[in-house]
């Protein structure tokens, strides 16, 4: 029972050194620590991590490789990665960061140049132990202030089974963190909510080793944009000369919340929300179409009210089977503006039944195109009422009797089971 206890308490001891000590004992060479041994799967993570000072040692001989990872250490841990003179920056971004802290300097430096924008409520939660959503969120507006490589794969993160779980805000990123080999799963998942080790971390910097190049004048920043949105809390980006030509009946927040979550409170409204996340980085990138709406620039209807613009993007999203958005409202569009990405999936074995259920004539072409172009479209068509049979008759119909000028088709499945026609007269 001795024992035991002794080691209970030196578990404990070596968790509170792990999660508190300011990153100011170091060992100069991997083998001084005694809890790192050759073998062990983070052995050449730990040593690229103290080789690159990113990190050091719990005490004059350990690392605690499997300590968690708090908010604070990371950022700590990203400034040396940026060899960032942390003393300049005092604090006072967020409440809860003491000044003079261990890591006060290194979370101002990251708030100031907006890699990171806190939990909400003016707080970091620097004691609060790092996601992995969360790292690569942070990351990612890293890669952005130094001008690294932000390109991602669509449809990177649909074959883990908790894709899921990954909060809005954080799909993109995590998805660029996917794409470049950052983050990898296990065991077909990602646990994006799950909390990091210190040799996770380790890890993960060493894999983004090539990435995380970047410019060299850090102290030079080039401007970005808004730092990600807190969590639950996105915001559309709108100029006071635009907000102060909307109508009243026109509140851009409370369309997003349509967007986002759907609502009951207006009978104009009725859908339930989209699947799609909100990114903030999408009008950067080159693979997104625009669609337009709610001008505010004529008299005021309620055909130009949040719930219908809100109902207009929902619609687009849903048929398109788009993975992501962002709405702005600019002066020069004179209205609002989705940003939208259509995901690229590959066809379930539903889809391929109804396609290979078709009969149509080789003037029709089956055009992904469509989902960029604004075209026609008809649906839902649930596959647990029609079947694929049912369906490419009704495929039919639409494009052989209802609109027979069409030469060209598109079929999306947003969700399992439930499909949307697209069609229109291409460019002939």
């Amino acid at each position: 029972m001795r024992n035991n206890i002794k080691k209970l308490f030196a578990l404990i001891t070596a968790f509170v050194m792990a999660v508190s000590l300011p990153f100011n004992t170091s060992a100069a060479n991997i083998n001084d620590f005694s809890d790192v041994r050759p073998g062990r799967w983070y052995y050449s993570a730990v040593e690229y991590a103290v080789s690159e000072g990113l990190f050091s040692g719990t005490s004059a001989g350990t690392f605690a490789p499997d300590a968690p990872m708090t908010r604070g250490m990371f950022v700590r841990v990203l400034a040396n990665k940026a060899g960032v003179d942390t003393c300049q920056y005092a604090g006072g971004s967020f409440s809860d960061v003491q000044a003079g802290i261990w890591y006060a300097g290194p979370v101002e430096w990251a708030a100031e140049n907006n890699i990171v924008a806190g939990i909400g409520g003016g707080k970091f939660a620097p004691s609060r132990n790092v996601t992995r959503e969360q790292m690569a969120v942070i990351l990612y507006n890293y890669a952005r202030y130094t001008g690294c490589d932000l390109m991602s794969r669509a449809g990177a993160l649909v074959r883990f089974s908790d894709c899921g779980m990954i909060s809005g805000y954080a799909w993109h990123p995590m998805e660029w963190a996917v794409t470049h080999g950052l983050l990898a799963g296990s065991s077909g998942k990602l646990n994006p909510q799950g909390t990091a080790t210190r040799a996770q971390v380790a890890q993960v910097f060493k894999n983004a080793h090539s990435l995380l190049t970047g410019s060299s004048e850090l102290d030079q920043p080039t401007p970005v944009p808004t730092a990600t949105p807190v969590p639950d809390a996105p915001m559309i980006n709108i100029s006071d000369e635009v907000r102060a030509k909307l109508k009243p009946n026109q509140d851009p927040e409370k369309l997003l919340d349509y967007v986002l979550y759907g609502k009951n409170d207006n009978p104009t409204f009725t859908y339930d929300g989209t699947t799609a996340a909100w990114d903030s980085y999408l009008p950067n990138s080159t693979n997104y179409a625009r669609y337009y709406s709610g001008s505010w620039e004529s008299d005021e209807s309620e055909m130009r009210g949040s719930p219908i613009v809100a109902n207009g993007f929902v619609q687009m999203l849903t048929r398109t089977a788009s993975d992501r958005f962002y709405i702005t409202a600019e002066d020069s569009d004179g209205c609002f503006c989705l940003y939208y990405h259509p995901a690229d999936m590959p066809d379930s074995q539903r889809m391929k039944e109804v396609r290979a259920a078709l009969s149509l004539p080789s003037s029709k072409k089956f055009s992904r195109s469509l989902c960029y172009e604004g075209a026609g479209w008809a649906g839902p068509m649930d596959w647990e009422i029609y079947g694929a049979a049912g369906i490419a008759k009704k495929i039919e119909f639409y494009l052989l009797d209802m609109h027979p000028y069409t030469t060209e088709y598109y079929i999306t499945e947003p969700s399992p089971g439930i499909f949307y026609l697209l069609y229109g007269a291409g460019n002939s």
